[in-house]
């Protein structure tokens, strides 16, 4: 018995060495080719809309510890919030023109190697939310706290949660319909990883993300019984 529990530690803890190897290998070298493309885009940020080239958010990270998370900033100066932590789809009017591409492509997410590279994020994780919404977590949900948050997560592989796509569809209340109908499938899928990470799940995503973002795969929403 104690054998076993001592190979199941040293198992996890492999796993852990070689997760965050592999999340600093592969952060360094997007930032290192995507720097000219990085330049090129905070010089449009900076032509286009003037204001700070990045935008920093404090968010909920493993164990429950706060950091700031690191974009490209998308939105016109002084409306990243309006009383709400989400941006209403694809249509929300503070988001600029250049700022609707860099989402659409996900290049607004690059400068989050830098918290990868820190520890404060993995490649693959729980994607990480504000502390207002981590307030309503029950305690089966606050199990994801134990993971460090991801620059992508299991969703991509398990019918992509195509949020901005069913948010455009919520012109009342579309906070509510986050809160009630898509952070509770967010979670549940994110469950499922913590119980069953591996190597090969996180590879798994990581190849599906790049899929999505060369749309070689389609954005499917996510649905009910998944």
């Amino acid at each position: 018995m104690r054998s076993h529990l001592c190979l199941c530690v040293i198992s996890l803890c492999s796993n852990l060495v070689v997760k965050r190897f592999t999340d600093i290998l592969i952060s360094i070298s997007v930032l290192l080719v995507f720097l000219p493309f990085g330049l090129l885009i905070m010089t449009a940020i900076a032509i286009f809309d003037p204001g700070p080239i990045f935008y920093k958010q404090e968010r909920i990270g493993k164990d429950g510890k706060k950091f700031l998370l690191w974009k490209f900033r998308t939105m016109r100066v002084h409306q990243a919030s309006e009383g709400q932590e989400i941006t209403h789809g694809t249509r929300d009017p503070r988001i600029t023109l250049l700022g609707y591409y860099l989402r659409m492509l996900k290049l607004d997410e690059i400068p989050q190697m830098l918290n990868v590279i820190k520890g404060e994020m993995s490649l693959v994780g729980p994607r990480p939310e504000v502390e207002k919404y981590v307030r309503l977590y029950n305690d089966e949900q606050k199990k994801i706290l134990a993971l460090r948050p991801g620059c992508t997560d299991i969703t991509v592989i398990r019918g992509h949660l195509h949020d901005a796509a069913l948010l455009d569809q919520q012109q009342d209340d579309p906070e509510r319909y986050y809160i009630k109908t898509l952070m509770p499938k967010k979670l549940a899928h994110n469950l499922y990883y913590l119980h069953h990470q591996s190597f090969w799940l996180d590879l798994k995503i990581l190849i599906g993300t790049i899929l999505l973002l060369l749309r070689i795969s389609k954005n499917q929403p996510m649905n009910d019984n998944r």
